[in-house]
């Protein structure tokens, strides 16, 4: 039997599930995708209102040659079916005594901004710390990110063994803000700095100083956005696939899952299917509880502690602020309470750090003329539903920084509104208690504790997706398929 004969079920159409299926059919496979919903996509969707045009998820993009390498594999130009744009500042940072910081992904402008604000040496430690956030990635990163997790059977491989004296130093015994307390100094550095453990829903207090080279690939190899919104990635995604002779079937649900002598036998809308192998690229405790109803495997994964989850307000704005850019932060005043309120008291911090997202700066069309669409952020607990009192307060604590900030009376600004909480989260994407990138990495080894791509437990299962190793965010969510792609492929 060849790989034409034999069949890959893919559960889940979001943009690990789309990218899985390519590869795969490129494989030779006979590749269905499973979806409950009635499109694909995933948290990539959008929606329109009034003129206005939101992403409803992940807004922020970086290597889209992940994106392109996907449409070169099958011999496609990348560019005849998606585009994008580089964005100069991948993000401002606005503090509570007014000022503002904005990071430029040019390092002599870079440098310029960080030496009149805050002098010659902090700009001096930027641009350092910047190239040792290189330096890891390169070393270590790549290695971890781009092969199925390393375990206790790996420890004297030779590839792992030429990377101790990279992995074994300073950052892996310090917490990320220790590691940044160390090597910035400067309290607005250390905090910007420290954010980039939200992007994986973890706490900078918590979690190792190996993660200083995520930085590597926001503010070295730069920002970008998509000519139509994020969306368009899986929209050129799903073309790409369905041209290749992918099969999507939507409003698809999964009663049961069950191994086989030579597969496994699914029953979809109460009919059975047969598949040589399959994929999870959903939440996997979602795929645990209510696909393959595993109580043990579930339990087993759900007492590792979940990443954060958010609420969104969506805002059409009448008259926007002129100084906002793509990606704009505004911090709270005490980022350790803030996160301690996170992820020990488990509940809205009182003073929430702020992420106003507007695509319109760069998609003149996402807004009528002359007003922003206002993508507006804060981290919650996972599970955490505010009531209609609690919402009212996130409105207000938003109104009154941005109002402070930039003397602007927002909710007399707002036409439209819709708003996006955990629960809403969990229901429309399948993502546990809306943690929004699975478990944290609130540990030293949390990376080498995180779900697998496979589990020996059940041989022709793999994982790929957010959940799983090697981690959230649009690059690795793609590096998530092509590791479960090689394993098949391997397999051969």
């Amino acid at each position: 039997m060849n790989n034409s004969d034999k069949t890959v079920f893919v559960i889940g159409a979001g943009l690990a599930g789309i990218a899985a299926s390519i590869r795969l059919r490129k494989l030779g496979f006979i590749v269905t995708v499973i979806e409950k919903n009635s499109t694909y996509g995933g948290k990539l969707d959008e929606f329109n209102e009034q003129g206005f045009r939101f992403d409803k998820g992940p807004s922020l993009f970086t290597s889209p040659e992940s994106v392109d390498e996907l449409f070169l594999l099958c011999d496609k130009n990348p560019r005849d079916y998606f585009n994008y744009k580089s964005h100069p500042v991948s993000c401002s940072y606005y503090f509570k005594d007014k000022s503002v910081l904005h990071f430029n992904t040019d390092k002599q402008k870079l440098k310029e901004e960080l030496t009149v604000k805050l002098g010659t040496e902090s700009a001096f430690k930027t641009l350092t710390y910047l190239e040792r956030s290189k330096e890891t990635y390169q070393k270590i990163g790549e290695f971890f990110i781009d092969r199925p997790q390393a375990g206790l059977k790996d420890i004297f491989r030779k590839e792992l063994l030429i990377r101790y004296p990279h992995f074994l130093t300073s950052k892996l015994r310090k917490t990320l803000h220790q590691y940044n307390l160390t090597n910035l100094r400067n309290e607005k550095l250390i905090q910007i700095f420290d954010r980039y453990a939200t992007y994986n829903g973890s706490s900078p207090f918590k979690m190792s100083g190996l993660y200083s080279m995520v930085p590597h690939l926001e503010q070295n190899t730069g920002t970008y956005f998509p000519e139509k919104g994020m969306r368009s990635i899986v929209d050129s995604l799903y073309k790409l696939a369905v041209e290749e002779g992918v099969e999507f079937r939507f409003e698809q649900n999964i009663q049961k899952l069950m191994k086989s002598d030579n597969g496994f036998n699914l029953v979809i809308n109460g009919q059975l299917y047969n598949a040589d192998k399959v994929v999870c690229a959903i939440d996997h405790l979602h795929f645990y509880r209510d696909i393959l109803s595993d109580s043990k495997l579930f339990n087993y994964y759900s007492k590792y502690e979940r990443s954060t989850s958010g609420f969104v307000f969506y805002w059409g704005i009448k008259k926007g602020i002129p100084e906002a850019g793509l990606h704009n932060i505004f911090f709270s005043e005490n980022y350790k309470k803030e996160f301690e309120e996170l992820f020990k008291e488990k509940k809205l911090p009182a003073d929430p750090t702020i992420y106003l997202h507007v695509s319109s700066v760069v998609n003149k069309a996402d807004a009528p003329e002359g007003a922003q669409n206002w993508f507006v952020m804060i981290n919650t607990p996972a599970g955490y539903v505010p009531d209609s009192n609690e919402i009212n307060q996130i409105r207000k604590k938003i109104a009154e920084r941005l109002q402070m900030q930039f003397n602007i009376d927002v909710l007399s600004e707002i036409i439209f509104e819709k708003y996006w909480s955990a629960k809403q989260i969990e229901s429309e994407t399948g993502s546990v208690a809306g943690a929004l990138y699975g478990a944290s990495s609130n540990g030293k080894i949390s990376a080498l504790k995180r779900h697998g791509n496979r589990i020996k437990k059940i041989p022709g299962l793999y994982f790929c997706g957010g959940t799983v190793h090697p981690g959230g965010g649009i690059p690795l969510v793609l590096k998530s398929a092509k590791i479960v792609s090689e394993l098949i492929g391997h397999e051969r």
